[in-house]
């Protein structure tokens, strides 16, 4: 069979090993994952309740996901039309690259961000065209738009920015939109917006009704602990929602994620008290870093970059023999190790493990 050349440089997207693979392989007792920003307290324990009073396993999801749509709608003071679900906010990206690029178009966006926007593209056969961060690690947006053109579907803008931590503020943000050609969609991925403390921040959700052309991904996996259920959705305006709902998978999001997704939204204070945990342990972790004068991003997010200033694969493995997964292998930035925040006892684990290895 002759496969799709744009499929030549695709690769598929490698997890990392799970904590038994490392056990088994190191012949550890205890591994601590903090790779993939996930919650380290989970979800709220009156969803263990739902799971256990599932019983229609032979009856189809609602297609429509209506209870979760008419309670998140009601959240975000949008239209029940404006908004639309996916098997996490990954499976919406394939659906806006499959509604919008064809080849010849482009896509634009910052370089490290989000893999998905990268292979979605690759698999469209279209171009793909970037701006890397300053010494500040922020974004320049001016420089964006320098690169957006007459082929340019789309702009992807990662807000905090996965892996940097950093984010755009209110200010510049809408600046950038009013530049930005009215037919080229922006979509903001918000996917870390709970763990903001920056008060310039704003959700781009505030801006959808003045803007037709922009659109914002939100995720249940981070703040509200539901990585394993893989529930995301955009808010955008209805046209672009009807477009979307042509090329959704029928029955995409589960019963059970649906049902799991609305306790976790009645539940808000059990997900705002996790996100205070792990803004207290950034901070402890700041002081541990900068007593040891480690360079890092200070971050909006629940992970945090730190230079190591040497070759990080070589550190993540002598990590990972003493029981720590950490990420690495971003571009641009060789030396520096993504770390997820944990518990207070995880980090201090992390801490003390990383200073036996870089000495």
């Amino acid at each position: 069979m002759k496969y799709r050349e744009c499929l030549e440089n695709v690769l598929p997207y490698v997890p990392g090993k799970s904590e038994e693979e490392i056990k088994k392989e190191f012949n550890l007792n205890k591994v601590i994952k903090i790779a993939s920003n996930e919650n380290p307290y989970g979800a709220s324990p009156k969803i263990k309740d739902v799971l256990k009073n599932i019983i229609h396993y032979n009856i189809y999801p609602d297609n429509y996901v209506t209870e979760l749509r008419k309670s998140l709608a009601n959240e975000l003071n949008v239209p029940e039309n404006y908004l639309l679900f996916g098997n996490g906010s990954v499976e919406i990206i394939q659906m806006l690259s499959r509604i919008l690029l064809e080849k010849g178009d482009n896509i634009v966006t910052e370089l490290p961000s989000f893999s998905s926007y990268f292979s979605e593209a690759m698999i469209q056969d279209v171009n793909i065209k970037t701006i890397s961060f300053e010494n500040d690690y922020n974004f320049n947006l001016d420089k964006m738009l320098d690169i957006v053109d007459k082929n340019t579907k789309i702009v992807y803008l990662t807000n905090p920015n996965n892996p940097l931590g950093t984010i755009l503020r209110k200010e510049e943000l809408i600046n950038f939109i009013n530049q930005v050609p009215k037919e080229v969609l922006i979509v903001v991925d918000e996917a870390y917006f709970e763990f903001v403390r920056d008060k310039e921040y704003i959700s781009a959700i505030e801006l959808i009704k003045n803007y037709k052309n922009v659109c914002v991904l939100k995720t249940f996996s981070k703040a509200y602990g539901l990585a394993a259920l893989r529930i995301g959705y955009i808010v955008a305006n209805s046209d672009i929602i009807t477009e979307l709902e042509k090329v959704r998978v029928p029955f995409n999001v589960s019963t059970i994620s649906q049902m799991c997704a609305l306790i976790a939204l009645e539940e808000k204070d059990y997900m705002k008290s996790s996100v205070d945990k792990i803004h207290n342990t950034i901070d402890f972790l700041y002081e541990k870093l900068d007593k040891a004068n480690i360079e890092y991003i200070k971050t909006q997010a629940n992970f945090i970059m730190i230079n190591l200033k040497q070759d990080s694969k070589l550190i993540v493995y002598e990590m990972l023999k003493r029981g720590v997964i950490v990420r690495d292998g971003f571009p641009l930035m060789d030396t520096w190790i993504r770390v997820s925040i944990g518990t207070k006892d995880e980090m201090e684990v992390f801490c003390k493990v990383l200073k036996e290895v870089i000495g």
